[in-house]
C-alpha cells in the first residue's frame, strides 16, 4: 500500500479526459457503418457475437433511422417489435414457426435482428426456417445476435460473420477514466496511482480483448483498494491469461528472477540492454523493427531456462511458457489447432516474453509424427517471420542434432547464443549465490577453492552441491564447511563427465557458431 505522499498523481489529470472522452463511441460508430454496409451487400444471413447487447442494439437503431429496409428486433420473451417510433412488439410471433411465418410473407424489405436464436440452432424447424429464408426472400437480411453462436453445418455456407473490432488504446484510457471518475464521485476523493509507468502496463494488459471484459478487470482493480499499483496490473494480466488460455498448452508466470540473479551471462545481458528500449517502445528504429527472439542452445543445467525466465524480469514482461508436450493431441488436426491457439494467445497478450523450452522435441523430424512436426515448424517460422506483435521468443534447445535447419538460419532468431559450462569466475558467482540464499558464508578463498575443484560442474549441479551439504549438516547443527562440499563434490560425477563425448562435441560445434553468452 503506498503512503499519500508517495502518490504521484489522479488518474483523470494523468489520462486528460476531454481530448479523449469520445474514442469508443466513434469507435463503435464506425463499427455499425461496417455492419452496414455488409447488409447493403447484400449479405442475407449475419452473425454478430458480443456481451454488448443493448450497445448493438442502440446502434441497429441509429442505422434504421432514413433505412431504406425496416428494421425489427426479436427475443423470445417479447416477440417481433420494429424498431421506430410508435410500434409496439407483437407478442404472438415469439413463437418460432410464427415469427418466419410472417417474415417469408413480409415483402417489404427488412432487416431482422434475431436475440439470442443460438438457442434454437440445434431444431431442424429453425434450420430449416432460417434457410427457406436466405434462399427465398432476397429482400431480407438475417442478424443473429448472441455472446456466441456455433452455426449447424447446413447454415454456414450461408452465413457471414461480423466481429467486431476490440477496443483501441484511447478507448481503454477513456474507460479507465470513466471508471476512475464514477470511484472518485463515490468515494469523495480521487483515485490514486503508484506511478505514471504503471498506468501504462495496466492499458497494456487490457488490449486486446473485447471492451466488456476489459471494464470487468478495469473495474475490480480501480474498485479494490482505489490504489493502482503493479499487483493490479499482475491480476489483470492473470485474468486476461485465463479468459485466452482455454486449451491450458500456455502457462503464465508473473514472478521471475532478475538478469543480475544469474552469474556471467554477461554477453547476453548487454545484447539484451541494448535493445529493451526499442523492445518495450521508449525508443524506435526508423525501419520500424522490434527485436524477434533469441535462441539459446547450451549444456543442460548451465542456466538457459534461467536466463529466459530472467528477460521477463528485466523487462518488467509477463513470461508465457510453451509446453510442446500439452500442444500434441490424439485426435487428427487439433495439435496445429492447439499450438495456432497459443500463438494467437501469445499475440493477444503482448508485449511478453514467449519461452518455448526444449524446441527441438516440439519441431524436430524425430517427434512424435514427422508430419505433424513439419506442420508445426512451418506454422512456427510463419508466425515468427510474420508476426508484428511484441513478443520476444526465447527458445532453448539441448540436442542441437534435433534442431531443423529451418530454425537454425541466420534471420530467424536475431542471435543464437551458446550456453557454455560455467569458468572459474563464474562458478565463485553462482557458489556465492547459493550459499547467499541459504543463509550459509565461505569466505572468498575457501569458495575459489571449491570452485576450483567443481571443473566441468553446471549451475544446476553447483546448486545440488549446496543443497546437499545443507541436508547432511542437518543434525549436526553447523553451517556448511569447505570440507563437506569438497567431499561430496569428489563424489558427484556431473554431466560433463557422464556425458562426455556429447558434451564435448556440442561444445565443438558451438564454436564459430553461436555467440557465446
Amino acid at each position: 500500500m503506498l503512503k499519500s505522499d508517495q502518490v504521484l498523481g489522479a488518474i483523470p489529470a494523468f489520462f486528460g479526459l476531454m481530448s479523449n472522452k469520445m474514442s469508443f463511441g466513434e469507435t463503435r460508430l464506425e463499427s455499425m457503418h461496417d455492419l452496414e454496409l455488409l447488409i447493403d451487400a447484400g449479405r442475407r444471413l449475419i452473425v454478430v457475437e458480443t456481451e454488448r447487447e443493448a450497445s448493438m442494439m442502440t446502434g441497429f437503431r441509429r442505422l434504421s433511422d432514413g433505412a431504406s429496409k425496416a428494421y425489427f428486433q426479436w427475443t423470445v420473451t417479447q416477440g417481433l417489435l420494429r424498431l421506430a417510433d410508435g410500434y409496439v412488439a407483437q407478442t404472438v410471433n415469439k413463437d418460432v414457426n410464427q415469427l418466419f411465418g410472417q417474415i417469408q410473407s413480409t415483402h417489404q424489405a427488412g432487416v431482422y435482428i434475431l436475440i439470442d436464436f443460438h438457442h434454437y440452432l440445434h431444431e431442424p424447424v429453425a434450420i430449416r426456417h432460417i434457410k427457406d429464408t436466405v434462399l427465398n426472400c432476397p429482400q431480407h437480411t438475417l442478424i443473429l445476435l448472441s455472446q456466441k453462436v456455433k452455426l449447424p453445418d447446413d447454415l454456414a455456407p450461408y452465413a457471414s460473420k461480423f466481429t467486431l473490432p476490440l477496443p483501441s488504446k484511447s478507448a481503454l484510457r477513456s474507460l479507465i477514466t470513466r471508471l476512475a471518475d464514477e470511484w472518485a464521485e463515490s468515494q469523495r476523493k480521487s483515485l490514486k496511482m503508484e506511478s505514471r509507468a504503471v498506468v501504462g502496463k495496466l492499458l497494456d494488459a487490457l488490449q486486446g480483448i473485447p471492451l466488456a471484459e476489459a471494464e470487468k478487470m478495469a473495474h475490480r482493480a480501480i474498485w479494490n483498494d482505489g490504489v493502482l499499483d503493479s499487483s493490479d496490473v499482475n491480476e489483470v494480466t492473470q485474468a486476461k491469461f485465463d479468459l485466452l488460455n482455454q486449451n491450458s498448452v500456455l502457462s503464465l508466470q508473473l514472478d521471475h528472477p532478475n538478469l543480475a540473479e544469474i552469474a556471467g551471462f554477461n554477453g547476453f545481458k548487454q545484447w539484451l540492454s541494448l535493445r529493451e528500449k526499442v523492445f518495450v517502445g521508449e525508443v524506435a528504429l526508423p525501419t520500424g523493427d522490434i527485436p524477434k527472439g533469441v535462441l539459446l542452445i547450451g549444456v543442460q543445467g548451465c542456466g538457459k531456462s534461467l536466463a529466459a525466465k530472467a528477460v521477463a524480469g528485466a523487462w518488467q514482461l509477463p513470461l508465457l511458457h510453451l509446453d510442446f508436450g500439452r500442444i500434441y493431441n490424439q485426435y487428427v488436426g487439433q495439435t496445429e489447432a492447439n499450438f495456432r491457439a497459443a500463438l494467437a494467445t501469445a499475440d493477444t497478450m503482448s508485449p511478453c516474453v514467449l519461452w518455448i523450452d526444449e524446441i527441438e522435441k516440439g519441431l524436430s523430424a524425430q517427434s512424435v509424427s514427422d508430419d505433424i512436426s513439419r506442420r508445426l515448424l512451418a506454422t512456427f517460422l510463419t508466425w515468427l517471420a510474420e508476426k508484428k506483435t511484441s513478443v520476444f521468443v526465447v527458445a532453448t534447445a539441448n540436442n542441437v542434432d534435433q534442431l531443423p535447419p529451418e530454425v537454425m538460419r541466420k534471420g530467424r532468431f536475431d542471435e543464437v547464443f551458446f550456453v557454455d559450462l560455467p569458468v572459474l569466475e563464474e562458478r565463485v558467482a553462482i557458489l556465492t549465490l547459493h550459499l547467499q540464499r541459504r543463509d550459509q558464508t565461505l569466505d572468498l578463498q575457501n569458495i575459489e577453492a571449491l570452485a576450483e575443484a567443481t571443473d566441468g560442474f553446471s549451475g544446476a549441479e553447483l546448486e545440488q552441491l549446496v543443497v546437499s551439504a545443507m541436508y547432511q549438516l542437518i543434525e549436526q547443527r553447523a553451517p556448511v564447511s569447505l570440507e563437506v562440499l569438497l567431499a561430496l563434490a569428489n563424489q558427484t560425477k556431473p554431466l560433463s563427465v557422464l556425458m562426455r563425448e556429447s558434451v564435448q562435441g556440442l561444445r565443438m560445434w558451438a564454436e564459430g557458431r553461436t555467440t557465446p553468452v
